[in-house]
C-alpha cells in the first residue's frame, strides 16, 4: 500500500538589507608614543651625537697639550714636531681614549637619569639626603671615580711614553725602586691617586647639591624666530674655563688639607691598633719617615702643580660635556611640521606620560598658535573643525591643558608640599546571617564508638592541664556569659590577650624608637657642648653659621619646589590664550567658544593663587625702611638683605608663570573685546576679568 508523505520545504537562509549607511565609531587620537614621541628622540639622538663630536674636539685638544708638555714644550720639540703632534696616530688613539673614559662616561650617565623637573628640596642638607636615596647619585660616583682613575692611567702611559727624561718615582711607578725595600708603594702615585678621589667626589658633591639631572627649561620660552645664544660660543667656553679653575683649586686646597691630616695623625694611629700595623709597615712604613708634612708641600711642588693639572683636565672633560648636554637637551625641536597632520601631532604630543618630551609639545604647539600666515592659518581652522577622532582634537588639547594647569595649581596651593592621602572609610558591618532551621531529626556529630577508658591518674591530669576539660568548660561558660552582655557594656569590657599582646608590642616598639631618638639628640647635643668648650669662640660661630646654611629653607627653593613645571605651564598658558584668539576668526563652528569660560577661570584662578603668594613674600621678606635698619646689627642687617634676595629670586619664579598668563588674559580682552559680555563667570572671576577690562 502506498502512502504519501509530503515533501518538507527547503528553509533558505534570512538575510540583512545590505545598507551603505553603517555606523563606525570615531577613532581616538593616537597616542604620543606612537605618533610625536619617535620624532622627537630622533631629534634628540642627532643632538647627542654632536654633544659627542664636540666633546672629542675637546679631548683632542688637551690631549695635543699634555703631549706637547711631557714632550719638553713647543721650543724643546721644534715648530716642525710641535705642527706634527696633534696629526700623529699615538695623539689619535690617546684622544679616542681620554673621550671614552672621559666625556662619554659623564653624558650617557646624564642621558641616562635625566629628570624634566627639579629636585623637591628646599635645603642642602635635604637635598643631599635625598639624593643619597637614588640610584642615580649611586651610579654618578661610580662613574666618576672610574673616569677619573681611568683618566690617571692615561696620564701615566703619556709621561711613560713621552717624558723620558723623568725620574722613577715622577713616571708613578706602583712601587719605589729600592732592594732594601721592594714593596714600599710609592708615594707620589698615592698622592695622585687619592687627588683624582677627591675630584671625584667633589664633583659628585657639586652635581648634587646643583641639581644637575634636571633640565634648565629657560631658553624654551623663546621663540625659534628670536636670537637664542649658540651652544658652543666663545662665552660658554669661557665660563667652562672659569668655573674649573675656581673649583680645582678649592679641590686641591682641601685635599692639601686632608693629605696632611691623613699623613700626621691619621697613619701613625693606624700604626698603634694591634695586627693593623703589621699589614701597614711592608708597604707604608717609610711614610712615617722623613720631614714634616708642611715641608713636603715646598719640596715635592711639582707633584702638587702635576696633580693640580691632571685634576684640572679631568674636571675640564666633565665640565665641558655637561655644559654642552644642559644647553642642547633644552633647545626646541620642531617635528610637527615633518607629518602629513601638524595638529594631530602637537596634540598627541600633549598627551605623552613623558614631562620632559611633553615640555617640546608645547613649546612647538606655542609656536603653532603665534605663527601668522595662510598655512598656518588653515592648519589651525582644521584643528578646530576636526570631527574625524572623538574627543576632538580641540576638546583633547583644551582638556590636557587644563588638567596639567590644574593639577601645578593644585600643587601651589599647597606650597609644593605632597597630597594628603585621603583616609579610606570604614567598612561597612557585616550582615548578620540568619540561621536555617533545625532539621527534625538531628545529626548526630560525635563518635559513635565508645572511647577506650584511659587510666584513673592520666583522666585527672587532664582535667588540671591547660587545654584539658575543665580549662575548656570556663572558656565556654566566659564565652556564654559574654555573648549575654548588651552591646552598650561590650565596649568596657577587657580586651583578648592576643590583641593586648599585638598592641603591647606596638608600644614597646614606639617607645624603643623614642628612646633611641631622644638618646641620639642626648650624645649630639653633649657632644657640641663638649667641643664648644674646647674650641675658641670664633669657631664656634663659624660651625654654627655653616650649620644654619646647610640646613636652612631657602625662599626661592620653596618657590621653585611649588612651580616644579612653571616652563610648561608658561607655554600652555600661551598657547591656549593664542588658540583662543585665533578662534575668532579661524572656528568656523564655534567649538572653541564653551570651552572660553572655563579657560578664562582656570588662568584667572592660577594668576589669583601666583598674586597672594607674591603678597605673602612682600610682607614677610621686605627690607624694613633705613631708619630700621640703621638699628639692626650687623649680622642681622645681613641676614634681612639675604633673605630679601632671596624672596626677589622666589618673585622671579613666579612671573615665569604669572607673566605668560597675564599676557595671555590681555591678548584675549584685546581680541574679543565687548563679545565677553555674552559669556557667564563666577563672581570672583569676573571682578578680577574687569580689571583686565579697565585696564585696556
Amino acid at each position: 500500500m502506498a502512502t504519501n508523505t509530503p515533501h518538507r520545504a527547503s528553509s533558505t537562509p534570512m538575510t540583512a538589507i545590505r545598507s551603505t549607511l553603517l555606523s563606525r565609531s570615531a577613532p581616538s587620537i593616537p597616542p604620543a608614543s606612537q605618533l610625536y614621541e619617535p620624532l622627537v628622540k630622533g631629534i634628540l639622538r642627532h643632538r647627542l651625537y654632536k654633544i659627542f663630536l664636540h666633546s672629542a674636539l675637546f679631548c683632542w685638544a688637551l690631549v695635543t697639550l699634555w703631549m706637547t708638555w711631557s714632550s719638553g714644550g713647543m721650543f724643546g720639540m721644534g715648530a716642525k714636531e710641535s705642527l706634527l703632534l696633534p696629526l700623529k696616530p699615538s695623539t689619535l688613539a690617546f684622544t679616542a681614549a681620554t673621550f671614552l673614559a672621559g666625556a662619554l662616561p659623564v653624558v650617557v650617565l646624564r642621558k641616562t637619569h635625566l629628570v624634566a623637573s627639579p629636585t623637591p628640596a628646599t635645603s642642602p642638607s635635604k637635598i643631599l639626603s635625598g639624593a643619597l636615596q637614588k640610584r642615580s647619585t649611586s651610579h654618578a660616583l661610580m662613574t666618576y671615580l672610574s673616569s677619573s682613575l681611568s683618566l690617571l692611567l692615561i696620564h701615566i702611559l703619556i709621561t711613560g711614553a713621552y717624558d723620558s727624561s723623568a725620574p722613577a718615582n715622577a713616571r708613578l711607578t706602583l712601587f719605589v725602586k729600592s732592594r732594601k725595600h721592594p714593596y714600599y708603594l710609592n708615594g707620589h702615585l698615592v698622592y695622585v691617586l687619592l687627588s683624582q678621589v677627591a675630584v671625584a667626589y667633589a664633583c659628585l658633591l657639586r652635581c648634587v647639591l646643583l641639581d644637575r639631572f634636571a633640565v634648565r627649561w629657560a631658553p624654551t620660552l623663546a621663540s625659534q624666530g628670536d636670537n637664542k645664544m649658540k651652544s658652543f660660543g666663545l662665552a660658554r667656553v669661557v665660563t667652562v674655563g672659569l668655573t674649573t679653575l675656581v673649583y680645582t683649586l678649592l679641590v686641591t686646597a682641601a685635599h692639601l688639607a686632608v693629605f696632611a691630616f691623613a699623613r700626621s695623625f691619621a697613619l701613625p694611629l693606624l700604626y698603634q691598633l694591634p695586627f693593623v700595623h703589621m699589614v701597614l709597615r711592608p708597604f707604608t712604613a717609610h711614610f712615617l719617615r722623613g720631614a714634616w708634612t708642611i715641608t713636603l708641600l715646598t719640596r715635592h711642588w711639582s707633584l702638587v702643580s702635576r696633580a693640580f693639572y691632571l685634576g684640572l683636565t679631568t674636571i675640564a672633560i666633565w665640565e665641558y660635556a655637561e655644559s654642552a648636554f644642559d644647553a642642547i637637551v633644552a633647545e626646541p625641536a620642531a617635528v610637527a611640521h615633518q607629518t602629513a597632520d601638524p595638529g594631530l601631532t602637537l596634540v598627541s604630543g600633549i598627551t605623552s606620560t613623558d614631562v620632559y618630551l611633553k615640555h617640546f609639545a608645547y613649546a612647538e604647539l606655542r609656536d603653532f598658535s603665534s605663527e601668522d600666515s595662510s598655512a598656518a592659518s588653515a592648519r589651525r581652522t582644521a584643528l578646530f573643525a576636526d570631527q574625524k577622532y572623538n574627543p576632538s582634537m580641540w576638546s583633547t588639547l583644551a582638556r590636557e591643558s587644563l588638567v596639567t594647569l590644574g593639577r601645578d595649581y593644585q600643587l601651589l596651593l599647597r606650597r609644593g608640599k605632597p597630597e594628603t592621602p585621603v583616609t579610606a572609610a570604614a567598612p561597612a558591618a557585616p550582615k548578620q546571617e540568619i540561621p536555617l532551621p533545625a532539621p527534625a531529626t538531628p545529626l548526630i556529630r560525635t563518635k559513635v564508638y565508645k572511647p577506650a577508658q584511659s587510666s584513673p591518674l592520666h583522666a585527672a591530669l587532664d582535667t588540671f592541664s591547660s587545654d584539658g576539660p575543665l580549662a575548656a568548660a570556663v572558656s565556654e561558660t566566659a564565652d556564654a556569659g559574654a555573648s549575654h552582655i548588651p552591646e552598650l557594656f561590650r565596649s568596657v569590657m577587657p580586651t583578648s590577650p592576643q590583641a593586648k599582646a599585638v598592641e603591647t608590642v606596638k608600644k614597646a616598639e614606639e617607645n624603643v624608637a623614642a628612646l633611641v631618638t631622644q638618646t641620639k639628640g642626648k650624645w649630639k647635643e653633649g657632644a657640641c657642648g663638649a667641643l664648644c668648650g674646647y674650641l675658641p669662640s670664633g669657631v664656634v660661630q663659624t660651625a654654627s653659621r655653616v650649620k644654619s646654611w646647610w640646613t636652612r629653607d631657602r625662599v626661592h627653593r620653596v618657590a621653585e619646589t611649588s612651580l616644579p613645571n612653571r616652563y610648561m605651564d608658561a607655554l600652555a598658558a600661551e598657547a591656549l590664550c593664542r588658540l583662543t584668539c585665533a578662534s575668532l576668526t579661524e572656528d568656523r563652528y564655534g567649538v572653541v567658544q564653551r570651552d572660553i569660560p572655563k579657560i578664562i577661570e582656570a588662568l584667572l584662578s592660577f594668576l589669583t593663587a601666583l598674586e597672594e603668594y607674591q603678597t605673602e613674600l612682600n610682607a614677610s621678606y621686605t627690607l624694613p625702611p633705613p631708619d630700621q635698619l640703621q638699628q639692626l646689627s650687623p649680622k642681622e642687617l645681613a641676614e634681612k638683605e639675604m633673605l630679601a634676595m632671596e624672596a626677589a629670586r622666589a618673585g622671579e619664579v613666579l612671573s615665569v608663570v604669572s607673566d605668560a598668563v597675564k599676557d595671555g588674559i590681555v591678548r584675549i580682552v584685546r581680541t574679543f573685546g565687548d563679545k565677553l559680555s555674552a559669556f557667564k563667570f563666577p563672581p570672583r572671576i569676573a571682578k578680577k576679568l574687569q580689571g583686565f577690562v579697565d585696564y585696556n
